[in-house]
């Protein structure tokens, strides 16, 4: 009887614990984060997205993302990748030939996931003066604006409070609430 009780208890320990963790910024669909990018940066009209030929949802992810332009009216550009060595001059063909306004990372998995992709994107996106809308607070620790998330009262914003003054994003009012400021040095 006393086992019985144990293993009761550790099963109920264990989905709460589970239960607790914050849910995947993937888990905020591509339509719902463009959505509050147009919110956090009315503006802009061109954003480039960086993505990996080999991501294991190319096929679900890429028509969402044109649902996703089509109802936001921001074009939406995406620039394919398949090696790393091919990022860079991805990011400098989104820039220079399609004169995007802001860059946005969807994936953390495969070749962006990586530090150096990471780190290039960022300082390049940076440079060049726009924002980086990313998949993670890896990103914004690195110098991302503003990343998102799931939790059980709906989307929470999560932004980089130095880069997000210095790219001219301000959270609307509506947000404030549901918005957490990481404080960068």
């Amino acid at each position: 009887m006393r086992s019985i009780r144990l293993f009761a208890a550790f099963v109920f320990l264990l989905t709460t614990a589970f239960a607790l963790l914050p849910e995947s910024a993937s888990d905020v669909t591509p339509i719902q984060q463009l959505f509050l990018i147009k919110e956090l940066k009315p503006d802009i009209t061109r954003i480039g997205v960086i993505w990996d030929k080999n991501a294991a949802n190319r096929d679900k992810i890429l028509p969402q993302l044109e649902r996703a332009s089509a109802a936001t009216g921001i074009k939406v550009i995406v620039g394919e990748v398949a090696s790393l060595q091919e990022v860079a001059p991805q990011f400098r063909t989104l820039l220079r030939d399609h004169k995007i306004e802001a860059l946005w990372i969807l994936e953390e998995e495969g070749l962006l996931g990586q530090g150096i992709a990471r780190s290039f994107l960022i300082k390049s996106a940076t440079q060049a003066g726009m924002p980086v809308f990313a998949p993670s607070e890896t990103w914004l620790k690195e110098g991302a604006c503003v990343t998102w998330r799931k939790d059980a009262e709906g989307i929470r914003l999560v932004v980089n409070k130095a880069v997000a003054e210095a790219m001219g994003i301000t959270i609307p009012a509506k947000y404030q609430d549901r918005t957490a400021f990481l404080a960068m040095n």
